[in-house]
């Protein structure tokens, strides 16, 4: 019992255990008589409950078995032209056991692979077909969700790979783009999407992907704020603002938005200078009806805080408290992790995604540093109201220069 629950506790000790135990039934019947060149006659996966199927196909990177006759004196074993490590001690006339390259080429990177399992040993060669897949596409980020017509919109996320349609909201299909080889962006122009809201889906060879929020959704019941004012152009109004920072309308000095959006315009703090009220450094938004109380149940991981900024100054120091219900705070410091601890949007609109179950509650005196938010009650009034705000100060350094603008505040079911 006290080992089956160190396996429990470490899965790769049992694995470990596993592997063991096939080499010394390997060794028990192990028979180097060489009666013929070598055959492959299945290929499976290093599992139990699998080995009596015979697989096709397979993910780089997983570990399999094959199975044959006269296979032992292995010299090498390639998959569509890449080499794979071949342990001698996993290598009988009857079995292989050996894991398939990370980086072995895919009809994904090149149309052209043959698909074939090679194995060349001391007395002949078997050859073997064999198709190496690509994992389903994914999206891990949109680089602006509220893109205007005309705008560059770039998708990043893995395996966008062999892309048979791009829909956008209303049904539009993307006919023109450019994908990178490695399949981890795609890049088009925006369309006109009009008054249409609603999520981009990626149809692929491999499997199909959808984003984890909808495009073009600045006017939506989703959205606590878009900072246009009642009467202003440019946008159905979402205003909810209270006050704070500077609310422009002024499209020369941030381009690429629709109607209203905030400005942070301030410099020369000193470290720990925490009074964000002053110098227009907080945004302060009325409470908004969004959800029922019903929906405090609910896991605050299905929900993201979306919303979009725009740099036009690098930021390198300082940190912006987002908060809900003055309780739960996320730091949100998106130059600690860029390069060269320099974040800059360049004046261009980025969209940034904060799931819900990362806001904190305060320890140690610290906002957002807490255990984290379970459910959307924790984040909620109780009657359903979501109370933000935000707050930028300056902790172990100062602020020398903040020149940002943020626009569509918005809650977004994720999942």
């Amino acid at each position: 019992m006290y080992m089956l629950n160190q396996y429990k506790k470490h899965p790769a000790l049992l694995t470990g255990m596993f592997a063991v135990l096939i080499c010394l039934l390997f060794a028990c019947s192990k028979n180097n008589d060489v009666s013929g060149p070598p055959l492959i006659t299945k290929v499976s996966l290093l599992d139990s409950a699998h080995q009596d199927s015979a697989f096709t196909k397979a993910l780089p990177g997983t570990m399999i078995l094959i199975t044959g006759q006269n296979l032992g004196g292995v010299t090498s074993i390639s998959f569509n032209g890449m080499n794979a490590y071949v342990n001698p001690t996993y290598n009988t006339n009857t079995h292989i056991i050996l894991t398939i390259p990370g980086n072995a080429p895919t009809e994904g990177t090149d149309p052209k692979v043959p698909n074939q399992i090679r194995v060349v040993t001391n007395h002949g060669e078997a050859v073997y077909s064999f198709v190496l897949d690509i994992p389903p596409p994914s999206i891990a980020a949109i680089s602006n969700e509220n893109a205007l017509p005309g705008d560059s919109l770039i998708i990043y996320g893995s395996s966008l790979l062999l892309i048979n349609k791009i829909t956008l909201p209303g049904g539009r299909e993307i006919t023109s783009f450019t994908a990178d080889k490695g399949g981890t962006r795609i890049a088009f122009l925006m369309p006109d999407l009009g008054t249409d809201t609603g999520r981009i889906t990626i149809q692929a060879k491999f499997g199909t992907v959808m984003s984890d929020g909808p495009l073009n959704d600045h006017a939506s019941g989703d959205v606590i704020s878009n900072l246009t004012e009642y009467g202003k152009p440019g946008e159905p109004s979402v205003y909810n603002w209270s006050w704070g920072a500077i609310v422009s309308t002024d499209p020369t000095l941030f381009p690429g938005t629709r109607g209203g959006y905030v400005q942070h315009i301030f410099g020369g703090l000193g470290a720990g200078d925490y009074e964000w009220w002053t110098s227009n450094r907080s945004g302060n938004f009325n409470d908004v009806s969004m959800f029922t109380p019903a929906a405090a149940t609910e896991a605050a991981s299905n929900y993201a805080l979306k919303f979009e900024i725009n740099t036009k100054s690098p930021w390198t120091e300082g940190v912006n408290i987002l908060r809900f219900n003055d309780k739960y705070c996320f730091r949100y410091l998106p130059w600690l992790t860029a390069a060269d601890k320099t974040f800059d949007t360049k004046n261009k609109w980025q969209t940034v995604t904060i799931k819900l179950s990362d806001f904190r509650l305060t320890a140690d005196g610290q906002e957002g540093t807490g255990a984290n938010a379970v459910t959307l009650g924790d984040l909620l009034k109780p009657d359903g109201k979501v109370a933000f705000t935000y707050h930028l100060m300056a902790e172990a350094t100062g602020i020398a220069m903040y020149n940002a603008a943020y626009d569509n505040f918005r809650i977004i079911k994720i999942k």
